[in-house]
């Protein structure tokens, strides 16, 4: 690989589609369709190679879509997923396993841990206690901010792109159009003709074709919070221009008091008026629990 990754051109296509085998590379035996996304599809699959040693093991494999797949660098594409997930060892973000190229059907994949739960976007929370509301939206934001120390945008912060354990612990996941912010390797995807995003969740800078960033997952994660504590979405429109409609005080009276004024601040329209730094109750508790931990 070499500079002109930098470069892709995704609108450069191939004639063929191959046929999906069944067995990647005579080691990654293909299983059950788990979810398929914009781009890519997940299935179960069984490693053969560890198999016999470790049989409980819980592996999937993603793969592009036909479309994508149709793409000339489409290699390249899948292969910026694998690059940054494998740089990553967060509690909360799925962790990868392997990236290969199918020797008979040039298919290119990655093979992942198996995350257990449910998605946010399936899962009811009238349920919960503020209090675990609060749980769910601290480690969200931890892990966003954890990424962004990194100088990662995640691109595409969403329910379906977050899965909820039993216990309540988040993994976020999905990391297809994720970039690298001020880096000389960005992917150079156009994300509103490939609508490689969620549109119900995209900063309205984004239906411009502005190059997702940092200040765009702010507000993504911002459109997340408050469905988490509302049920609903902050804007009843997904165009450039609901965006610019004003929310109001009566908007906010669900959402727990420490985090109103952040939250209010990162659904700005204007990016350069979001925040660039998690609330200051978060950085708190989360300097007094590497304090606690240091000593």
């Amino acid at each position: 690989m070499n500079d002109s990754f930098a470069e892709l051109e995704f609108h450069e296509t191939v004639d063929f589609y191959p046929e999906k085998p069944t067995v990647f590379n005579n080691r990654y035996v293909l299983g059950k369709e788990v979810n398929t996304g914009g781009l890519c599809a997940v299935y179960d699959v069984v490693d053969l190679y560890s198999a016999y040693f470790d049989p409980k093991k819980n592996l999937v494999i993603k793969i592009p879509l036909e479309p994508l797949m149709q793409k000339k660098d489409v290699t390249a594409f899948v292969y910026a997923e694998y690059s940054i997930l494998s740089k990553l060892c967060h509690k909360n973000i799925v962790r990868v396993v392997d990236f290969g190229i199918d020797e008979e059907s040039k298919i290119p994949y990655i093979v992942m841990h198996k995350l257990e739960g449910s998605l946010l976007s399936n899962t009811t929370l009238t349920h919960l206690s503020v209090k675990n509301m609060n749980r769910l939206v601290v480690s969200l934001v931890k892990v966003i901010f954890d990424l962004h120390s990194l100088q990662i945008v995640h691109a595409d912060i969403n329910p379906t792109n977050i899965m909820i354990s039993k216990n309540l612990s988040i993994t976020l996941f999905d990391f297809g159009i994720a970039n690298v912010a001020k880096s000389e390797k960005d992917v150079c995807l156009d994300y509103t003709r490939h609508l490689a995003y969620n549109p119900h969740y995209a900063a309205p800078e984004i239906f411009l074709g502005v190059s997702p960033s940092i200040k765009t997952d702010v507000f993504s994660l911002a459109c997340v919070i408050y469905e988490i504590y509302t049920g609903q979405l902050p804007f009843a429109k997904k165009t450039i221009t609901s965006h610019k409609q004003q929310l109001h005080r009566r908007d906010f009276q669900d959402i727990p008091f420490f985090l109103r004024t952040w939250l209010r601040n990162a659904l700005q329209s204007d990016p350069s008026l979001r925040p660039h730094k998690m609330p200051l109750l978060i950085q708190i508790k989360s300097f007094f629990n590497i304090f606690s931990k240091k000593y």
